[in-house]
């Protein structure tokens, strides 16, 4: 029994101690040497910039194909303008003509597309009455040239002179002089046509139907299978441009006195200038002219077959700040050269139709900016009279709003 009891006695507190003594701690992890952190963040800077140049090289991936996709769009321009008007005219002298209208003038919408060798134009106008086809360029860029040499086909302006050239939306006045309208109606026509730049020197010409778009006899087609020959030779110097301008011509036609069509001679000499200066305080000054004689023409609306012809302009645009010009023009158009100045055969109060016409005018412009233009113009025609016959004094008022794009 005592054997036991001193058995028990020596194993309980061994029991005891062994319950309230805490496990041993864990050895401290052996501490990181500089070497290894900077291995170990060489690891996670690698695997960030693994990752930005995945998601880099996804973005560069999007926007080329956004750049394929967008790239016709970019060589493809569109434009326009629109001119509105307010005119009115005065009334004749023998109580005929005068009016006083509201009118859409022009309604243009272009399109362009320019490729490394090819061209693409088209322009149509849209008026109150109809839309037109004014413009449809097909354009090859003669391989070298760095797109200063050009071959076009198709409906296009005559490459003579200086005004009927110039855009519409760009011009001071209203309408093209007189003497432009006759000689190069609607300023288009259908055939083929060189374009080349040489330094200051530009060259243009080509082979056209010869009867223009609106001709009576030839609205659309050609009227005979004559063509004609006509070009510009010129040169740019920035302050002053200008050039030379030749046309030869038939057309195949019925005159007045005719019993059978034959050929009438449609030829054209011009000449013209421009200088840009800037000597005033006020703003740059702008003086341009013109002169053109030939041998059948369109005038009030008739074609005069083999009638020779001659007139001239000049004109002065005086800038006034950025927003304000105002310009002068003289034009001078003789729709028969050497006849006299007749009165009316039927009616000796009115000039013949074979006078001459002086017509001055004045028009103002402001800028709203470089999408909106206003113009006030007023034009004096004076017709040569003779004996009784009178001026018929058919002076015109034309406030026109242009807006462009």
């Amino acid at each position: 029994m005592r054997s036991l009891l001193a058995v028990l006695l020596t194993l309980s507190p061994g029991a005891v101690l062994a319950q309230e003594t805490p496990p041993a701690p864990e050895a401290p992890a052996a501490e990181e040497t500089p070497a290894a952190q900077e291995a170990a963040a060489d690891v996670d800077v690698d695997e960030r910039v693994t990752s930005t140049e995945g998601k880099v090289s996804s973005i560069e991936e999007q926007l080329a194909e956004i750049k394929s996709a967008l790239s016709p769009l970019t060589k493809l321009k569109f434009s326009g303008y629109v001119q509105a008007r307010y005119q009115y005219e005065t009334t004749r002298e023998d109580n005929t003509g005068g009016f006083s209208r509201f009118t859409v003038r022009r309604s243009r919408l272009k399109a362009t597309y320019t490729g490394d060798i090819a061209q693409f134009m088209l322009q149509l106008d849209a008026s109150p009455t109809a839309v037109s086809l004014r413009d449809a360029e097909a354009t090859l860029f003669i391989p070298g040239t760095k797109q200063d040499q050009a071959l076009t086909l198709g409906q296009l302006k005559w490459p003579f002179g200086y005004e009927s050239v110039q855009s519409s939306g760009d011009r001071e006045f209203p309408e093209r002089t007189r003497v432009v309208r006759a000689f190069l109606p609607d300023e288009r026509d259908r055939g083929l046509r060189y374009s080349g730049k040489f330094g200051v020197f530009r060259v243009s010409g080509g082979v056209f139907d010869g009867n223009g778009i609106t001709n009576p006899g030839s609205i659309g087609v050609d009227n005979d299978k004559e063509k004609d020959v006509l070009g510009r030779a010129g040169f740019d110097l920035k302050w002053i441009s200008g050039g030379i301008s030749g046309w030869f011509g038939h057309t195949i036609a019925k005159g007045p006195t005719d019993t059978n069509r034959r050929a009438y001679e449609r030829s054209r000499l011009g000449a013209d200038v421009q200088l840009y200066l800037d000597f005033l305080p006020v703003g740059a000054t702008a003086i341009k002219g013109e002169y053109i004689r030939g041998t059948t023409f369109l005038y009030n609306g008739v074609e005069k077959f083999g009638r020779p012809a001659s007139g001239w302009y000049g004109l002065v645009v005086q800038n006034l700040g950025i927003s304000n010009a105002v310009a002068v023009r003289f034009d001078h158009f003789d729709p028969a050269n050497g006849t006299p100045t007749l009165a009316d055969a039927n009616d000796p109060t009115k000039p013949a139709g074979t006078n001459a016409t002086d017509t001055i005018g004045l028009t103002a412009i402001h800028y709203f900016g470089e999408h909106l233009k206003l113009s006030a113009t007023y034009e004096h025609p004076m017709t040569a009279v003779v004996a009784e016959a009178k001026d018929p004094h058919d002076d015109l008022f034309t406030l026109q709003m242009q807006a462009r794009f």
